[in-house]
């Protein structure tokens, strides 16, 4: 695997975390491209406004972290030919229950996706988060 391409999925992830931490709603949809997948403990939405929506929709809760930790780069995607790969990670995602508490860990699970390098930039096709 190409360097260059794990560093830029790594990335990819980061921006993941601090764009929805930061409830950057419009940079966190161009994290994806325009007909992507992605499904959150089985909610699934296809389309960059579709999973923006979404996210606008859950993000409600007072701010928390998400860690991403793991990012693994697999393969190409077979028989796909459009240079994707397959990437997984895991995470742990805090939050403080009241605004001066200390952050806790509400969340844990794994991260399974499709990256594809789309006019330059790497994005994700499909994102299946399944909490554990």
């Amino acid at each position: 695997m190409d360097p260059t391409t794990v560093i830029g999925v790594q990335d990819l992830f980061a921006q993941y975390a601090h764009t929805i931490d930061g409830r950057d709603f419009d940079g966190f949809g161009a994290l994806f491209t325009a007909d992507a997948e992605y499904s959150l403990a089985g909610n699934a939405q296809r389309g960059r406004d579709a999973i923006k929506d979404f996210m606008r929709s859950v993000m409600t809760s007072p701010g928390g972290a998400h860690i991403i930790t793991n990012v693994s780069v697999r393969s190409a995607v077979d028989g796909a030919g459009d240079g994707s790969c397959a990437a997984v990670a895991d995470y742990l995602l805090t939050r403080r229950p009241e605004p001066d508490a200390p952050f806790a860990v509400i969340g844990v699970g794994k991260y399974d996706g499709t990256v594809v390098l789309d006019d330059g930039t790497w994005r994700f096709a499909t994102l299946t988060i399944t909490p554990q």
